[in-house]
């Protein structure tokens, strides 16, 4: 109803999980060029539905996430609580009418209530009341609660907390292909519940070193791959799919992969190929894959020119993050997961979660990775979309830190190399007059908050890099980079060799 707080609360929390936004009221103004007042007094309650109707039906067919502020009377028509109902979940903000009417004044929002806001108010709360518990899967009652409030309890039943063993719940929204992924202590064992339907063979592809066991709850055999970055290759593809073809496995069967980014990397590929596809799912056992390597469908394995340059989408049926299982890793380990965590900082406008519980920082970085990978899942280049909904812009500080890492003798983990990258990636904004010296300061300060490098080696050659990064998967004319800027990081060609050179001799303690 108006007056409840929907465009306040829609706008938090659509920041908060780094969404769009869309207020239908002042859609239906911009196209217009009108106010709501002056629309429904000039022409009349059955022209301004008919907008209203319009205006939802382009919300809801947005590609990418967003939090649509529907407007009130949009439930009257049943063609359009049946499109609600189809978008996804529906929150009712339920206020007193007394609540309503104190905060509407008189005049601005329809000329109905120039008679009596109170009793209008009461009596449209009556006749749609009905209409609006029937569409909801959420009630909050905003009498006396804060806009944050009102955001954190959305986000408790709708998008973070499951009502059963506290774990943690994000959905990847890919229509008919969208997965849950849930986090929290104790993930793993929801294995059995994720299982795709008629799946009668699990074949669970891990490492020696992993030590973290699965029960699929159906006939299942482990096939173990090597160990290291090195078992990530097209040797290692092979030698899976061989291994399903001797247990058995078909089309209507499925592959867990129970690790690292490395096993998810592999195995995904694997499973993408085998049979021309077989369902996978992912049972993430470190830090770096929970937040980052086991979510959005990219597969891939190394060659000796560089890493992930063969692979596949494929979205798995679910992730399981078990943050239970992150207490076995090691230090180093844990601290590579640690670079890709700090890179979500910087790609909202309100990601800064330095002080949340474990279980929390992982579902807000799910969350964020969701949201690019629903607004553009193949990171397609030729996609009419804003640069920074891109989802390249998920490979902030990769650039750089693919660099590190395929010379191979720098001595860093994957998220040491991207730490490294974001503050690279920084500098080199600021050289290019896209952010100022205040921006940099703030990449150094959460890479330094999570105990991360910020310099590249004192050994670096900026010949080398500049070779290996000039490899880069998403170079599309000249250097290709990330880039923060006044609107947050987006993807940016043509970068002049001589400003990344300038940057790596500058970063070089």
């Amino acid at each position: 109803m108006m007056g409840a707080g929907k465009t306040t609360v829609g706008r938090a929390l659509a920041a908060r999980r780094g969404w769009s936004f869309v207020d239908s009221d002042a859609q239906i103004e911009a196209r217009t060029g009108r106010t709501v007042a002056q629309i429904w007094a000039e022409e009349g309650e059955p022209a301004f539905r008919q907008l209203e109707s319009e205006v939802l039906v382009e919300a809801l067919a947005a590609e990418e996430p967003s939090v649509v502020a529907a407007a009130g009377g949009v439930v009257l028509d049943p063609l359009n609580r049946a499109r609600i109902r189809q978008a996804g979940p529906v929150v009712w903000l339920r206020a007193d009418p007394t609540t309503l009417a104190r905060r509407v004044r008189k005049g601005d929002h329809r000329p109905l209530l120039d008679s009596g806001p109170a009793e209008v108010l009461a009596r449209l709360a009556a006749e749609r009341g009905d209409l609006y518990a029937d569409l909801a899967d959420v009630v909050v009652d905003v009498d006396g609660l804060s806009a944050d409030e009102v955001v954190a309890r959305i986000e408790e039943a709708v998008g973070h907390t499951t009502a059963d063993g506290g774990l943690a719940s994000v959905r990847v929204e890919l229509g008919e292909r969208s997965y849950p992924v849930l986090i929290g202590p104790g993930a793993r064992h929801r294995l059995l519940e994720v299982l795709p339907v008629g799946a009668r063979r699990a074949a669970v592809v891990t490492q020696a070193g992993v030590g973290v066991t699965v029960d699929a709850g159906i006939e299942q055999r482990t096939v173990v791959m090597g160990e290291g970055e090195e078992a990530k290759c097209l040797e290692t593809v092979e030698e899976l799919c061989r291994g399903f073809t001797r247990f058995g496995l078909t089309r209507a069967d499925v592959v867990v992969a129970v690790g690292g980014g490395v096993v998810t990397d592999t195995a995904g590929l694997a499973a993408a190929l085998y049979h021309r596809g077989v369902a996978v799912i992912h049972v993430a056992t470190t830090l770096l894959a929970q937040v980052d390597a086991a979510i959005g469908g990219k597969t891939g394995v190394n060659l000796p020119e560089g890493k992930n340059l063969v692979g596949a989408f494929w979205q798995p049926a679910a992730v399981l993050c078990d943050t239970e299982v992150l207490q076995t890793l090691s230090p180093e380990e844990y601290r590579s997961g640690l670079g890709e965590m700090a890179k979500y900082h910087f790609l909202t406008d309100s990601a800064d979660f330095v002080d949340l519980p474990l279980a929390e920082k992982v579902a807000r970085c799910v969350a964020i990775k969701a949201a690019f990978v629903a607004a553009d899942e193949r990171e397609d280049p030729s996609a009419e979309r804003p640069a920074k909904r891109s989802r390249a812009v998920l490979n902030y500080g990769h650039t750089l830190a693919h660099a590190l890492e395929t010379a191979g003798h720098y001595d860093l983990r994957h998220g040491e190399a991207v730490a490294i990258g974001l503050v690279f990636a920084a500098r080199l904004a600021r050289r290019l007059g896209r952010i100022d010296d205040d921006r940099v300061a703030e990449h150094v300060s959460v890479v330094e908050s999570y105990g991360l490098p910020t310099s590249v080696p004192p050994s670096a050659d900026p010949e080398e890099l500049l070779r290996l990064m000039a490899r880069d998967k998403k170079a599309l004319e000249g250097f290709t980079f990330v880039l923060d800027g006044p609107g947050g990081p987006e993807v940016v060609t043509g970068v002049d060799r001589r400003d990344i050179e300038a940057v790596i001799v500058e970063g070089a303690p």
